[in-house]
């Protein structure tokens, strides 16, 4: 396994192994292969028929910060050196995504990956993951392409003549950097999103909090939108929820799991807000509270073409909304496995991955 120092993914995978009576799995840190790419090859120089899970690298603060610097040297190092992001701060994402992809291009081919590593870097870029799903006929929301800030959002939304739209950061996670956006032909505007405007050194930045906000003021929202946009965002029309419970206040969408290409473990993720990501405090659900038989197929049917999309990785999440007969990705997760507790004939996540067999070389 390939991960953070201390990754409670890796954490979670191992218990999941020793309860199945499997031996642990070898750990190698992204902090190692950063500072000696051929790391890898040598740690499979033993056993070079072993499967390789690569973990997310989120939740280690330094991590990603080497991240970014490298990320930066590879674009040319553009201006002064990136100051390590405040804890919360949405900084340097596209300077992150840069070395990041660059650390898994380096990654020796031929080795029995258990999620590509090709795949996991356009997966963590938002917009040529949906792209890819788009070219592939799997249903995504319409794409309004990278926006560059929020004038030329306001063009393009009334190019598309629309008014309501998601302006989501192509390299985020965890909802950072999503907002979603409304305009009234009165000249009225709000969005709604988990970021929040701070001012210090003397220019404005951008924290992802644990709660969603509502923005109302055309300054604000101008100057969220403006940041955001300045580390890369794409625009995408804002397809609503459905709505459940009384006066239908709440709205959901799914969280399905495809292994091997069978949908698994799934949940409704249920919210007052535009954002449903359960670590801002929203409910889960169980699809069978909300769904029809049909519904659920039609779910399926969606996660499973979309899993086609990306043949060489054996676990992807997907975050889907379906109306009726109709359903839609919102995003493809490489690293989407992390929801404790969530089972599916009575295995969670990383119960499956434990009990898989070694795949094919990708």
């Amino acid at each position: 396994m390939i991960g953070p120092r201390g990754s409670r993914r890796i954490i979670a995978f191992q218990q999941a192994l020793l309860s199945h009576g499997l031996p642990c799995a070898q750990v190698l840190d992204y902090e190692t292969l950063l500072a000696d790419p051929t790391r890898l090859a040598s740690a499979m120089a033993d056993a070079p028929d072993a499967l390789v899970k690569l973990e997310s690298p989120g939740e280690a603060p330094a991590l990603h910060h080497e991240f970014v610097l490298d990320g930066w040297k590879r674009s040319g190092a553009p201006g002064a050196a990136p100051h390590p992001a405040m804890h919360g701060e949405l900084a340097h994402q596209h300077f992150w995504h840069a070395g990041f992809a660059g650390l898994l291009a380096t990654l020796p081919p031929g080795m029995r990956y258990f999620n590509a590593p090709a795949d996991l870097a356009q997966m963590a870029d938002k917009l040529a993951c949906q792209q890819q799903l788009a070219n592939t006929g799997v249903p995504v929301p319409p794409l309004f392409g990278l926006v560059n800030g929020y004038d030329d959002m306001r063009g393009r939304m009334r190019a598309a003549g629309c008014h309501r739209v998601f302006v989501k950061a192509r390299f985020g996670s965890s909802g950072a950097g999503v907002l979603a956006y409304a305009c009234h032909p009165d000249g009225r505007e709000v969005a709604y999103g988990s970021a929040e405007l701070a001012q210090g050194g003397g220019h404005w930045r951008i924290f992802n909090s644990l709660r969603q906000r509502r923005y109302e003021r055309h300054d604000e929202i101008a100057r969220l939108i403006d940041i955001v946009t300045a580390q890369g965002a794409y625009l995408e029309r804002w397809i609503p929820k459905p709505a459940v419970g009384t006066h239908g206040r709440h709205r959901f969408d799914v969280r399905m799991v495809v292994m091997d290409g069978q949908p698994r473990q799934r949940v409704a993720r249920i919210s007052t807000g535009a954002l449903t990501n359960l670590h801002l405090g929203n409910a889960r659900g169980r699809l069978g509270s909300w769904l029809d038989a049909d519904a659920v197929e039609t779910l399926e049917c969606t996660a499973m073409a979309a899993a086609a999309s990306f043949p060489r990785s054996r676990m992807v999440g997907f975050d889907l909304i379906v109306r009726g007969r109709r359903s839609w990705v919102l995003e493809a997760n490489g690293f989407g496995d992390l929801l404790p507790g969530l089972r599916h004939a009575g295995h969670t996540t990383y119960d499956d991955q434990a009990l898989m067999d070694a795949p094919a070389h990708a």
